[in-house]
């Protein structure tokens, strides 16, 4: 494609945290990487989401995520929102992240608390995420993960942040209705976006006002998610209820339930649809003979919209 000259905030909308598929040398399947974010484009996303959680972005080898930050900036192009994961163990470390998506021309990063050692106070924090402010002039959107990261980012920190000027997105993925209530009270006083990231949440944090969703069902069927944003936008609460139900029971069948493998069940779950070869870098487990059997089945069934 050719190179991009326009950037596209993201606002809100349907922002999806992209897989990486990867080939049995755990390297960047190019060819279905590129196929998984046109699988979502061609369906009206606005935005894609590359080397978060969700795309293994923290456990990729440097050198490919690099090359999936590579094949995401090309592919996606000025037509969808793009931003990258800036998800490290520490500053220097996200630092180097932010420098790599600047050069690539990234309009947006991602960015969490450092992991690994946790962050127990504000000043961690706010030293954190004003570093990755002051290297770069992306927008930057703040994710609070706290089942990743295991620290959540202080609803303080957010106020703060927003009072700056620091970031102008939020997205909440912690599940935790009542914290996300607050965040969406600071952001409103201060005219910032709260995206929903937890998935059985969709329908009660769009009509709460969130300004869009972030799910990571979306690269299997994202019609759904889009159903679901539009639904919300047209106050038609009915099909806003029925998409939830729906996104639901797929989501129950690619996540694994409570067997909390969910990064490899919905890798296999876009291997069924012909991209990649549904296996995620160790030491995830591939799913074994029974656990894809659902998925299997849910390709035969599944009401697409």
């Amino acid at each position: 494609m050719e190179n991009v000259t326009e950037k596209k905030e993201i606002n809100g909308g349907v922002l999806v945290p992209i897989i990486t598929p990867v080939d049995e040398n755990e390297n960047v399947d190019e060819k279905a990487f590129r196929a998984v974010i046109r699988h979502c484009i061609d369906a009206g996303v606005d935005g894609i989401f590359a080397g978060g959680s969700a795309g293994m972005g923290p456990l990729l080898a440097d050198d490919q995520w690099k090359r999936a930050m590579e094949i995401a900036r090309d592919e996606v192009a000025e037509q969808a929102g793009l931003a990258g994961g800036v998800i490290a163990t520490s500053t220097r470390r996200a630092l180097e992240k932010i420098d790599i998506l600047s050069r690539l021309d990234f309009p947006s990063m991602v960015v969490t608390p450092t992991y690994y050692i946790a962050l127990t106070t504000e000043k961690e924090m706010l030293s954190h995420f004003s570093a990755c402010r002051e290297a770069t002039d992306m927008q930057m959107i703040t994710y609070n993960i706290p089942g990743c990261v295991q620290s959540t980012v202080p609803v303080s920190v957010i106020e703060y942040m927003a009072e700056k000027g620091w970031t102008n997105l939020i997205k909440e993925s912690s599940g935790d209705r009542d914290y996300f209530l607050k965040v969406l009270d600071v952001c409103r006083r201060h005219s910032i976006g709260v995206m929903q990231g937890n998935e059985p949440d969709i329908e009660w944090g769009l009509k709460a006002g969130a300004a869009g969703i972030v799910p990571v069902c979306a690269n299997y069927e994202p019609e759904a998610f889009v159903t679901a944003v539009e639904a919300a936008k047209q106050g038609d609460s009915q099909q806003l209820s029925e998409t939830q139900e729906h996104i639901s029971a797929v989501r129950e069948v690619l996540l694994l339930g409570e067997e909390k493998n969910w990064i490899a069940g919905i890798m296999y779950g876009l291997s069924t649809l012909g991209m990649g070869i549904g296996r995620p870098v160790r030491p995830i487990q591939e799913l074994t003979k029974d656990q894809k059997a659902p998925i299997d089945q849910l390709k035969s069934t599944s009401t697409v919209f």
